[in-house]
């Protein structure tokens, strides 16, 4: 984009002043004389049994913290513990940042039961 010679751009004191002057102008005319910036953006939720209100936790991205990276020995001894616990694929994956699918490959290759027994604690019914 090239902005617009003729118009420069205002100092500001504070953030809040830059974006309510760009409330009203288009940005596109000041593009060339805009700092540049680097942001990072982490986006988490956390879901816990019974509750089901997002909170916001360490970063995770959207298929997990360690997409691509080996598992460690700890987190295969979590999935063992976990899937032993009847806890769905889902949330494991949640507690280790994996992918439900990468849980599964994982088990698959290492001889871990995801199957649920008959009264997991995430399932209960009411009698």
């Amino acid at each position: 984009m090239t902005g617009n010679k003729s118009k420069t751009l205002p100092s500001f004191t504070s953030v809040d002043e830059f974006v309510s002057f760009f409330e009203s102008h288009d940005m596109g005319e000041y593009w060339e004389q805009l700092p540049k910036a680097e942001v990072e953006v982490s986006l988490a939720k956390k879901v816990s049994a019974g509750n089901s209100k997002w909170r916001a936790t360490k970063s995770r991205n959207a298929s997990g913290s360690n997409t691509g990276k080996r598992w460690t020995p700890t987190q295969l001894r979590r999935l063992r513990q976990l899937a032993s616990q009847n806890t769905p694929t889902r949330i494991i994956g949640l507690k280790l940042g994996r992918t439900e699918n990468a849980v599964r490959t994982k088990a698959s290759e290492k001889g871990v039961s995801l199957r649920l027994n008959n009264q997991s604690s995430y399932y209960r019914r009411k009698k």
